[in-house]
């Protein structure tokens, strides 16, 4: 079980993007939508933080789908047991830029 999960200043930055894009597009219905999902994925990532698709060139480092637009991508660190959030990622986007 994982003891912590840290958001990195990139995670959290493209979190807050997110939601000010649904708060500025859609209702405040979609953005506890959106909260909750993170929460429910972040807890289920606790109790599994091997449960995303590992990433081929780097150890220990995950990517799991949050929304079908928005992936999450986490590195794990087994020692520690603890969950590094790296970023929230836009799946429209290209993926040659995303970077682990």
């Amino acid at each position: 079980m994982v003891k912590q999960i840290e958001w990195s200043v990139k995670a959290q930055d493209t979190f807050d993007g997110i939601i000010a894009y649904l708060e500025k597009e859609w209702t405040e219905r979609e953005v506890i939508n959106f909260v909750n999902r993170v929460n429910e994925k972040l807890e289920l990532l606790c109790v599994f933080p091997r449960l995303g698709i590992p990433n081929s060139k780097k150890k220990n480092s995950y990517r799991t789908l949050i929304h079908k637009k928005v992936t999450l991508v986490y590195h794990y660190k087994p020692i520690k047991k603890e969950i590094i959030l790296i970023t929230f990622w836009n799946n429209l986007q290209n993926p040659k830029g995303l970077k682990y």
